[in-house]
Protein backbone atom coordinates (compact mmCIF):
# COMPACT_ATOMS: atom_id res chain seq x y z
CA UNK A 1 0.00 0.00 0.00
CA UNK A 2 1.46 3.39 -1.03
CA UNK A 3 1.68 5.94 1.76
CA UNK A 4 0.35 9.45 1.25
CA UNK A 5 3.16 11.99 0.72
CA UNK A 6 3.38 14.64 3.42
CA UNK A 7 3.32 18.38 2.61
CA UNK A 8 7.06 18.32 3.39
CA UNK A 9 7.68 15.58 0.78
CA UNK A 10 5.67 17.44 -1.84
CA UNK A 11 7.44 20.76 -1.29
CA UNK A 12 10.84 19.04 -1.30
CA UNK A 13 10.21 17.22 -4.55
CA UNK A 14 8.45 20.08 -6.34
CA UNK A 15 11.45 22.33 -5.82
CA UNK A 16 14.58 20.20 -5.64
CA UNK A 17 13.77 18.61 -9.01
CA UNK A 18 14.36 22.06 -10.50
CA UNK A 19 17.89 21.86 -11.96
CA UNK A 20 18.73 25.46 -11.00
CA UNK A 21 17.74 24.83 -7.37
CA UNK A 22 19.60 21.51 -7.29
CA UNK A 23 22.77 23.01 -8.79
CA UNK A 24 22.77 25.89 -6.34
CA UNK A 25 22.24 23.58 -3.37
CA UNK A 26 25.10 21.30 -4.40
CA UNK A 27 27.38 24.20 -5.22
CA UNK A 28 27.18 25.25 -1.57
CA UNK A 29 27.11 21.83 0.11
CA UNK A 30 29.51 19.51 -1.76
CA UNK A 31 33.17 19.45 -0.71
CA UNK A 32 35.24 22.09 -2.53
CA UNK A 33 37.78 19.56 -3.78
CA UNK A 34 34.96 17.53 -5.33
CA UNK A 35 33.31 20.51 -7.00
CA UNK A 36 36.48 21.22 -8.96
CA UNK A 37 35.96 18.05 -11.01
CA UNK A 38 32.17 18.30 -11.46
CA UNK A 39 30.22 19.77 -14.37
CA UNK A 40 27.15 20.99 -12.48
CA UNK A 41 25.70 22.61 -15.61
CA UNK A 42 25.11 19.10 -16.99
CA UNK A 43 23.36 17.82 -13.86
CA UNK A 44 20.34 15.62 -14.53
CA UNK A 45 17.69 14.16 -12.23
CA UNK A 46 17.75 10.37 -12.22
CA UNK A 47 14.42 8.52 -12.30
CA UNK A 48 15.87 5.76 -10.08
CA UNK A 49 14.72 5.69 -6.47
CA UNK A 50 15.48 3.13 -3.81
CA UNK A 51 13.37 4.22 -0.86
CA UNK A 52 10.99 1.36 -0.09
CA UNK A 53 7.29 1.88 0.60
CA UNK A 54 7.86 1.27 4.32
CA UNK A 55 10.55 3.96 4.42
CA UNK A 56 8.56 6.44 2.35
CA UNK A 57 6.79 7.57 5.55
CA UNK A 58 10.17 8.69 6.90
CA UNK A 59 12.14 9.72 3.84
CA UNK A 60 11.84 11.28 0.45
CA UNK A 61 14.81 11.12 -1.89
CA UNK A 62 16.26 12.38 -5.16
CA UNK A 63 19.23 11.23 -7.19
CA UNK A 64 21.35 13.64 -9.19
CA UNK A 65 23.75 12.44 -11.87
CA UNK A 66 26.66 14.77 -12.59
CA UNK A 67 29.54 14.29 -15.08
CA UNK A 68 32.69 13.59 -13.08
CA UNK A 69 36.06 12.98 -14.73
CA UNK A 70 35.52 10.04 -17.12
CA UNK A 71 32.38 8.77 -15.38
CA UNK A 72 29.54 10.34 -13.38
CA UNK A 73 28.90 11.05 -9.72
CA UNK A 74 25.60 10.04 -8.15
CA UNK A 75 24.52 12.43 -5.44
CA UNK A 76 21.91 10.68 -3.33
CA UNK A 77 19.89 13.41 -1.59
CA UNK A 78 17.90 12.00 1.30
CA UNK A 79 15.32 14.35 2.82
CA UNK A 80 14.76 13.67 6.51
CA UNK A 81 11.60 15.44 7.59
CA UNK A 82 10.61 13.83 10.87
CA UNK A 83 10.59 16.12 13.90
CA UNK A 84 13.11 13.76 15.54
CA UNK A 85 16.32 12.82 13.65
CA UNK A 86 16.24 9.30 12.23
CA UNK A 87 18.81 7.24 14.14
CA UNK A 88 19.11 4.60 11.37
CA UNK A 89 19.71 6.96 8.45
CA UNK A 90 23.04 5.24 7.72
CA UNK A 91 21.21 1.97 7.01
CA UNK A 92 19.02 3.72 4.46
CA UNK A 93 22.07 5.22 2.78
CA UNK A 94 23.71 1.79 2.69
CA UNK A 95 20.57 0.35 1.05
CA UNK A 96 20.87 2.95 -1.69
CA UNK A 97 24.57 2.33 -2.25
CA UNK A 98 23.97 -1.43 -2.60
CA UNK A 99 20.87 -1.02 -4.80
CA UNK A 100 22.57 1.47 -7.11
CA UNK A 101 25.58 -0.84 -7.41
CA UNK A 102 23.35 -3.74 -8.42
CA UNK A 103 21.58 -1.54 -10.98
CA UNK A 104 24.92 -0.47 -12.45
CA UNK A 105 25.97 -4.13 -12.78
CA UNK A 106 22.71 -4.97 -14.56
CA UNK A 107 23.11 -2.05 -16.97
CA UNK A 108 26.85 -2.62 -17.52
CA UNK A 109 27.47 -6.41 -17.48
CA UNK A 110 31.17 -6.02 -18.37
CA UNK A 111 31.93 -3.43 -15.70
CA UNK A 112 34.51 -4.30 -13.05
CA UNK A 113 34.10 -1.13 -10.96
CA UNK A 114 31.26 1.06 -9.69
CA UNK A 115 30.83 4.83 -10.20
CA UNK A 116 31.17 7.01 -7.09
CA UNK A 117 28.27 8.05 -4.87
CA UNK A 118 27.99 11.01 -2.51
CA UNK A 119 25.27 10.53 0.16
CA UNK A 120 23.79 13.85 1.31
CA UNK A 121 21.16 14.25 4.03
CA UNK A 122 18.96 17.37 4.08
CA UNK A 123 17.44 17.92 7.52
CA UNK A 124 14.94 20.53 8.73
CA UNK A 125 13.41 18.92 11.84
CA UNK A 126 12.60 20.48 15.18
CA UNK A 127 15.39 18.98 17.30
CA UNK A 128 19.16 18.95 17.00
CA UNK A 129 20.60 16.35 14.64
CA UNK A 130 22.26 13.66 16.75
CA UNK A 131 22.13 10.59 14.50
CA UNK A 132 25.38 8.59 14.14
CA UNK A 133 27.67 10.10 11.50
CA UNK A 134 29.77 7.00 10.64
CA UNK A 135 28.62 3.43 10.05
CA UNK A 136 31.09 2.04 12.60
CA UNK A 137 29.24 4.09 15.23
CA UNK A 138 26.26 1.76 14.81
CA UNK A 139 28.21 -1.41 15.65
CA UNK A 140 28.65 -2.28 19.33
CA UNK A 141 30.91 -3.93 20.28
CA UNK A 142 33.35 -3.45 17.42
CA UNK A 143 36.77 -4.90 18.30
CA UNK A 144 39.77 -3.72 16.29
CA UNK A 145 40.09 -7.14 14.70
CA UNK A 146 36.61 -6.79 13.12
CA UNK A 147 36.90 -3.22 11.80
CA UNK A 148 38.43 -4.20 8.43
CA UNK A 149 35.42 -6.43 7.77
CA UNK A 150 32.64 -3.94 8.63
CA UNK A 151 31.55 -1.28 6.09
CA UNK A 152 32.69 2.20 6.98
CA UNK A 153 31.27 5.34 5.43
CA UNK A 154 29.61 8.61 6.40
CA UNK A 155 27.43 11.22 4.74
CA UNK A 156 27.23 14.91 4.09
CA UNK A 157 24.72 16.65 6.35
CA UNK A 158 22.98 19.87 5.30
CA UNK A 159 21.16 20.86 8.47
CA UNK A 160 18.85 23.79 7.74
CA UNK A 161 16.70 23.33 10.83
CA UNK A 162 15.86 26.34 12.97
CA UNK A 163 18.24 24.97 15.62
CA UNK A 164 21.17 25.03 13.20
CA UNK A 165 23.53 28.00 13.00
CA UNK A 166 24.36 27.30 9.37
CA UNK A 167 24.06 30.26 7.02
CA UNK A 168 21.86 29.43 4.04
CA UNK A 169 23.81 30.57 0.99
CA UNK A 170 23.12 30.72 -2.72
CA UNK A 171 20.86 32.38 -5.25
CA UNK A 172 17.59 33.97 -4.13
CA UNK A 173 15.30 31.12 -5.19
CA UNK A 174 17.47 28.41 -3.68
CA UNK A 175 17.67 30.32 -0.39
CA UNK A 176 13.93 30.89 -0.49
CA UNK A 177 13.18 27.17 -0.72
CA UNK A 178 15.57 26.34 2.10
CA UNK A 179 14.28 29.14 4.32
CA UNK A 180 10.74 27.89 3.78
CA UNK A 181 11.80 24.47 5.07
CA UNK A 182 13.72 25.99 7.98
CA UNK A 183 10.75 28.02 9.26
CA UNK A 184 7.86 25.62 8.60
CA UNK A 185 7.68 24.66 12.30
CA UNK A 186 7.66 28.27 13.52
CA UNK A 187 4.91 29.23 15.97
CA UNK A 188 4.51 32.46 13.97
CA UNK A 189 3.86 31.16 10.44
CA UNK A 190 2.21 34.35 9.18
CA UNK A 191 5.30 36.40 10.13
CA UNK A 192 7.56 33.84 8.45
CA UNK A 193 5.45 33.95 5.27
CA UNK A 194 5.71 37.75 5.28
CA UNK A 195 9.53 37.49 5.47
CA UNK A 196 9.58 34.98 2.60
CA UNK A 197 7.37 37.22 0.47
CA UNK A 198 9.85 40.04 0.95
CA UNK A 199 12.58 37.73 -0.36
CA UNK A 200 10.59 36.67 -3.40
CA UNK A 201 9.64 40.25 -4.22
CA UNK A 202 13.27 40.73 -5.32
CA UNK A 203 12.78 38.26 -8.20
CA UNK A 204 9.03 38.57 -8.70
CA UNK A 205 9.35 38.92 -12.48
CA UNK A 206 10.92 35.47 -12.79
CA UNK A 207 8.23 32.93 -13.86
CA UNK A 208 10.04 30.23 -11.85
CA UNK A 209 9.73 32.42 -8.78
CA UNK A 210 5.96 32.46 -9.15
CA UNK A 211 5.85 28.67 -9.45
CA UNK A 212 7.93 28.37 -6.28
CA UNK A 213 5.74 30.95 -4.54
CA UNK A 214 2.61 28.96 -5.33
CA UNK A 215 4.27 25.80 -3.99
CA UNK A 216 5.45 27.66 -0.88
CA UNK A 217 2.03 29.10 -0.04
CA UNK A 218 0.36 25.71 -0.42
CA UNK A 219 3.06 24.19 1.78
CA UNK A 220 2.54 26.69 4.58
CA UNK A 221 -1.24 26.29 4.58
CA UNK A 222 -1.04 22.48 4.60
CA UNK A 223 2.21 22.02 6.53
CA UNK A 224 1.69 24.39 9.47
CA UNK A 225 -1.98 23.67 10.17
CA UNK A 226 -2.21 27.21 11.58
CA UNK A 227 -2.76 29.28 8.44
CA UNK A 228 -5.94 29.71 6.44
CA UNK A 229 -6.23 30.42 2.74
CA UNK A 230 -7.89 33.75 3.59
CA UNK A 231 -4.94 34.85 5.76
CA UNK A 232 -2.53 34.03 2.95
CA UNK A 233 -4.62 35.84 0.33
CA UNK A 234 -4.83 38.96 2.50
CA UNK A 235 -1.08 38.93 3.08
CA UNK A 236 -0.44 38.48 -0.66
CA UNK A 237 -2.60 41.47 -1.52
CA UNK A 238 -0.96 43.63 1.16
CA UNK A 239 2.62 42.65 0.25
CA UNK A 240 2.86 41.97 -3.47
CA UNK A 241 0.10 44.00 -5.16
CA UNK A 242 1.12 46.51 -7.79
CA UNK A 243 3.00 44.73 -10.57
CA UNK A 244 0.81 43.29 -13.37
CA UNK A 245 2.55 39.90 -13.11
CA UNK A 246 1.89 39.75 -9.38
CA UNK A 247 -1.72 40.86 -9.80
CA UNK A 248 -2.22 38.01 -12.27
CA UNK A 249 -0.62 35.57 -9.84
CA UNK A 250 -2.81 36.74 -6.93
CA UNK A 251 -5.97 36.39 -9.04
CA UNK A 252 -4.92 32.89 -10.11
CA UNK A 253 -4.03 31.87 -6.55
CA UNK A 254 -7.40 33.08 -5.23
CA UNK A 255 -9.23 31.19 -8.00
CA UNK A 256 -7.27 28.02 -7.21
CA UNK A 257 -8.03 28.45 -3.51
CA UNK A 258 -11.74 28.64 -4.27
CA UNK A 259 -11.42 25.52 -6.40
CA UNK A 260 -9.63 23.68 -3.58
CA UNK A 261 -12.47 24.72 -1.27
CA UNK A 262 -15.03 23.29 -3.68
CA UNK A 263 -13.10 20.01 -3.87
CA UNK A 264 -12.86 19.82 -0.07
CA UNK A 265 -16.62 20.34 0.29
CA UNK A 266 -17.40 17.63 -2.28
CA UNK A 267 -15.07 15.18 -0.53
CA UNK A 268 -16.85 15.85 2.76
CA UNK A 269 -20.25 15.20 1.13
CA UNK A 270 -18.97 11.98 -0.41
CA UNK A 271 -17.59 10.76 2.91
CA UNK A 272 -20.90 11.44 4.69
CA UNK A 273 -22.98 9.68 2.04
CA UNK A 274 -20.75 6.85 0.78
CA UNK A 275 -17.91 6.56 3.31
CA UNK A 276 -14.23 7.63 3.01
CA UNK A 277 -13.16 7.88 -0.66
CA UNK A 278 -10.06 6.05 -1.90
CA UNK A 279 -6.84 7.92 -2.70
CA UNK A 280 -7.41 7.69 -6.50
CA UNK A 281 -10.87 9.23 -6.03
CA UNK A 282 -9.43 11.99 -3.81
CA UNK A 283 -6.80 12.76 -6.43
CA UNK A 284 -9.38 12.83 -9.22
CA UNK A 285 -11.54 15.28 -7.28
CA UNK A 286 -8.73 17.59 -6.15
CA UNK A 287 -7.45 17.81 -9.74
CA UNK A 288 -10.87 18.48 -11.30
CA UNK A 289 -11.81 21.95 -12.61
CA UNK A 290 -14.55 24.11 -11.06
CA UNK A 291 -17.15 23.28 -13.71
CA UNK A 292 -16.70 19.53 -13.17
CA UNK A 293 -16.80 19.92 -9.40
CA UNK A 294 -20.07 21.84 -9.65
CA UNK A 295 -21.58 19.14 -11.85
CA UNK A 296 -20.53 16.38 -9.44
CA UNK A 297 -21.86 18.35 -6.47
CA UNK A 298 -25.26 18.60 -8.18
CA UNK A 299 -25.33 14.86 -8.87
CA UNK A 300 -24.51 13.82 -5.31
CA UNK A 301 -27.89 15.04 -4.07
CA UNK A 302 -29.76 12.21 -5.83
CA UNK A 303 -26.97 9.70 -6.59
CA UNK A 304 -27.27 6.20 -5.11
CA UNK A 305 -23.59 5.36 -5.62
CA UNK A 306 -20.25 7.11 -6.08
CA UNK A 307 -20.11 5.88 -9.66
CA UNK A 308 -23.30 7.84 -10.41
CA UNK A 309 -21.63 11.00 -9.06
CA UNK A 310 -18.39 10.71 -11.03
CA UNK A 311 -19.44 9.03 -14.27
Amino acid sequence: MTSTPTPHDCFFRENFVRPAIARDLLRHTLPTELLADLDLERLVISPDTFVTEALRKIYSDLIYQIPYRDTHLSVYLLFEHKSQPEHWVLLQLLRYIVASGELHRDQNPKAKTLPPTYPLVLYHGQTQWRAPARFHDLIKPLPEALKPYVPQFGYGLHDISARSNIEIKGEVLSRLVQLALRHIYSDQPLERIHELLEVIAKVSRDPTALDILESLLRYYVQGTGRLTEQQVRTLLEQTLSGEPLMETFIDRYIAQGEQRGEAKMLLQLIERKFGPPSEPIRTRITEADSETLLEWSDRILEARSLDEVLH
